[in-house]
């Protein structure tokens, strides 16, 4: 009879031995770094980072940012995660920096962020961004807010809306999201008790600022917390047409039950088309008003009615007149690809939880996090030809590679624990990467972006002062 050798456990039969050679889980990271190269990403980090340090023992901005961003990439979502990567060779290897940062590095050269170094970074990585994106068909803006709740008193940190723990202070960045290629356009960092659509008309216009004149615009969507007469008056001035969800206003829900003419277009849905002009609006707007019947969709939301009792309903208001109201309702609920991006961003990327004492320094790394979410969206589009795989299963199928970082001659050598269809998988990948024939960053044309936005001061460390003692330490991580 056969031994069965599980019951008194193999692993006491393992034998086990230690290597001195750098070993790492991370040798996929290698795919994303060589395109990133590939674009010319360094050169325009060094353009765009703020300086001004004279250690002889410092970290270069440009080392900083790579660390940063290989933290991102593998899985952390606070700085104090950069020191999971910090002693591995192999991802010091693949970034081709003789040192990673650690956490009090990244937070410290973070904090020493101001606002105007903060919008002369952001403008050349928007540059940077944008440079390749030209979609065949037009594109829909997509606007939308989130909650980053806070644990501190960090600056911006207040008591504002906050739908999952009320009351918690918190910030409240604005988004301008283009659906389709699926890229942050723009992205502010506000404070907590920000309303969702304060700023919107100013925020909306740096967002158009920022679109390349190739790339035509369809449509702005956004929820019902952008429904207020300035920014649909801005809309109307800009001539852009858009699809803005309404809050049911007591007018509102009087109207809709007055509606005679509903059309079906689905088990249990209603359409129908209204006019309608608030006080104050200086014409009358387009309704498309859906109803869901409760008892054929029992998971239907909405605003129930006390006049209507059975249904739900949902307003959006429009210029899309060349939609039937049924159409202009699917086109309004695309948007909900909007909320998988933030979930992306939040989740994946750890965009809500980079936080400093600083405003500025919060808001650098939320932009830097957007930018790196746009890289990788370009990855998945030109190399990986798949965009529906969010950066949690990316790590997954490729990121997580067993690696050895050796030598051949003088030469560096990466050892990829790959065999069979795993490693075609990735000779592609490389193969794709080395075709492909971007314009380098040398070859961008930054001289426009740099005359509008003012080179930013050298880089200072931010101290804080303690009314006590008269006492200043650098600003720390409050994660």
């Amino acid at each position: 009879m056969q031994k069965d050798h599980s019951v008194s456990g193999a692993s006491d039969r393992l034998e086990i031995a230690y290597t001195d050679k750098p070993v790492s889980g991370w040798g996929g990271l290698v795919l994303v770094v060589r395109f990133l190269d590939k674009l010319g990403l360094r050169e325009m980090l060094r353009r765009a980072l703020p300086d001004g340090r004279t250690s002889n023992n410092v970290i270069p901005a440009l080392d900083i940012v790579l660390s940063f961003f290989a933290t991102v990439l593998t899985g952390g979502n606070r700085f104090a995660h950069a020191e999971r990567v910090r002693a591995d060779e192999v991802v010091r290897g693949i970034l081709g920096v003789p040192r990673l940062a650690s956490a009090m590095t990244l937070t410290r050269y973070f904090g020493g962020f101001v606002r105007g170094q903060v919008e002369h970074l952001s403008a050349l990585l928007s540059e940077f961004a944008l440079a390749r994106l030209a979609p065949r068909e037009p594109v829909t803006l997509d606007l939308d807010s989130t909650v980053f709740e806070r644990y501190g008193k960090q600056e911006g940190s207040l008591k504002g809306h906050n739908p999952r723990k009320h009351g918690r202070p918190s910030h409240h960045p604005l988004l301008a999201m283009l659906s389709g290629v699926k890229v942050v356009l723009h992205a502010w960092l506000r404070s907590g008790n920000a309303g969702t659509s304060r700023g919107v008309c100013a925020f909306l216009a740096e967002a158009l600022a920022l679109l390349p004149e190739r790339v035509r615009l369809y449509a702005v969507r956004a929820d019902s917390g952008f429904f207020t007469k300035e920014f649909l008056d801005e809309l109307d001035g800009r001539g852009l047409a858009y699809a803005i969800a309404v809050r049911m206003t007591k007018p509102i829900q009087s109207l809709v039950v007055g509606a005679k003419e509903w059309r079906a277009f689905g088990p249990g849905l209603e359409a129908a088309a209204l006019m309608y002009q608030a006080h104050g609006w200086k014409k009358p707007r387009r309704l498309v008003v859906v109803r869901e019947e409760i008892r054929e969709r029992p998971e239907a939301r909405g605003r129930k009615l006390i006049h209507v009792p059975g249904y739900t309903f949902h307003a959006v208001v429009t210029t899309l007149d060349d939609l039937v109201p049924e159409d202009a309702w699917r086109f309004y609920n695309g948007r909900a690809d909007c909320e998988n991006r933030l979930k992306e961003l939040k989740d994946d990327f750890g965009a809500s939880g980079f936080c400093l004492q600083s405003f500025d320094g919060t808001e650098a790394a939320f932009r830097l996090v957007c930018f790196l979410f746009n890289m990788v969206a370009e990855f998945k589009r030109e190399v990986t030809r798949d965009d529906k795989p969010q950066l949690d299963s990316l790590r997954a199928r490729l990121l997580v590679v067993g690696a050895i970082l050796g030598a051949a001659g003088r030469n560096r050598v990466l050892r990829l624990g790959l065999k069979g269809e795993f490693r075609d998988t990735f000779e592609t990948l490389f193969a794709r990467i080395a075709a492909l024939s971007f314009s380098t960053v040398a070859q961008l044309d930054f001289s426009e972006t740099e005359r509008e936005v003012i080179a930013p001061s050298p880089w200072r460390e931010r101290r804080r002062r303690r009314a006590s003692t008269g006492r200043s330490w650098p600003m720390a991580d409050i994660n």
